[in-house]
């Protein structure tokens, strides 16, 4: 499989519920300082430049998509709403239930860590033939793998590849570092999962994450303390909302990435919801990865719109070489989304 047909695959696999692409609609929730109820629609068109027709359709229940703009050539985003009947507490305990979701929308195998993390967390994550290929080839600066150099230094003197047993202890090492990426994050947040050195460029994973945060300055208008709370977790606190951890392997095909995401659900005053999937790692493709999901209750109280947005950051989108990856990219993107966006609105009516 190639590079090019690699990215554009896994952008379309993982665009929901831990997808790879970020935080442009967290601006349509308010945070606990602010009361006021969301216009979904009048954010729809104001902000975000949706057409009265593109709006007619989301409140019918079909889903809109479409791009956010990027200061950078190596992001990508993209925007959605639908609206959808009953009350989103369904779809919330849906989300919380995120093995269930992935696999409902076909989206490889996930798993809720426990709390604290344990490795029987990581039982079902094995590696595939492409990749124990691709570690038995990494060295430090060059590697299909996002390893950091630790990371590459342990597959190199820690397993024995020419040994029978070697894709299973390279397995078990893939769960120890994810584990080990896990209990780091909860103690450390961004600041403590370290360095990338993948292409000759080491990659600090906490900048990554907060160019794509920072973008967002409406997030920080709007709803200051979820901001601060992804932002700085677990130095920051948020009453009001609940978090956990899961790992997943996105898709089907020997270039699925393995990724280890943070959930956030904030219940604010006023009966709105914020959700946030936050990308801790994934070892392909990209660099930082946040999608926003907030369910706010429609003007005729029938019902509610789920207003979504994500960003991603990857260098695979860089230099002028990328720029029909790009295009592609963008288009499978904002055509997924709204794949997804209809089958839980579809999925939710069905299921009442």
């Amino acid at each position: 499989m190639s590079s090019d047909y690699s990215m554009t695959f896994t952008t379309r696999t993982t665009v929901l519920a831990g997808m790879t692409v970020v935080a442009a609609l967290a601006t349509l929730a308010a945070p606990h300082a602010q009361l006021r109820k969301i216009d979904a629609e009048k954010l729809l068109a104001e902000r975000f430049g949706f057409t009265a027709a593109e709006i007619g359709q989301a409140r019918a229940g079909q889903a809109v998509t479409k791009l956010l703009p990027s200061r950078e050539a190596t992001e990508v985003g993209v925007a959605g709403a639908v609206r959808i009947s009953g009350k989103p507490d369904r779809l919330v305990y849906w989300l919380k239930d995120i093995s269930s979701f992935r696999k409902g929308a076909e989206l490889g195998v996930s798993r809720k860590l426990s709390t604290p993390p344990q490795i029987g967390d990581f039982a079902d994550l094995s590696l595939g033939e492409e990749e124990l290929a691709a570690l038995k080839a990494c060295r430090p600066g060059k590697c299909d793998l996002r390893l950091g150099d630790k990371g590459l230094a342990r597959f190199q003197s820690e397993v024995d590849w020419a040994a029978p047993d070697a894709a299973r202890r390279a397995s078990l090492l893939m769960r120890q570092m994810m584990l080990g990426h896990a209990q780091a994050y909860l103690k450390g947040g961004d600041a403590a999962l370290g360095i990338a050195h993948n292409e000759k460029t080491p990659r600090v994973a906490a900048d990554e994450f907060h160019a794509l945060l920072y973008q967002s300055t409406t997030l920080y208008e709007l709803a200051p303390a979820f901001a601060a709370y992804l932002d700085r977790f677990p130095a920051a606190s948020l009453p009001g909302a609940e978090q956990f951890l899961y790992w997943a392997k996105g898709g089907a095909g020997p270039e699925a990435s393995i990724s280890l995401h943070q959930i956030v659900i904030y219940n604010a005053p006023g009966g709105d919801v914020l959700v946030a999937d936050k990308q801790i790692y994934a070892s392909r493709y990209t660099d930082a990865a946040i999608f926003i999901l907030s369910l706010a209750s429609a003007a005729d109280n029938t019902g509610y719109y789920a207003l979504v947005g994500a960003r991603a950051r990857s260098t695979m989108l860089g230099g002028m070489a990328a720029r029909m990856l790009r295009g592609r990219v963008e288009k499978e993107t904002v055509s997924t989304s709204a794949m997804y966006l209809n089958w839980i609105q579809q999925s939710l009516s069905m299921s009442r």
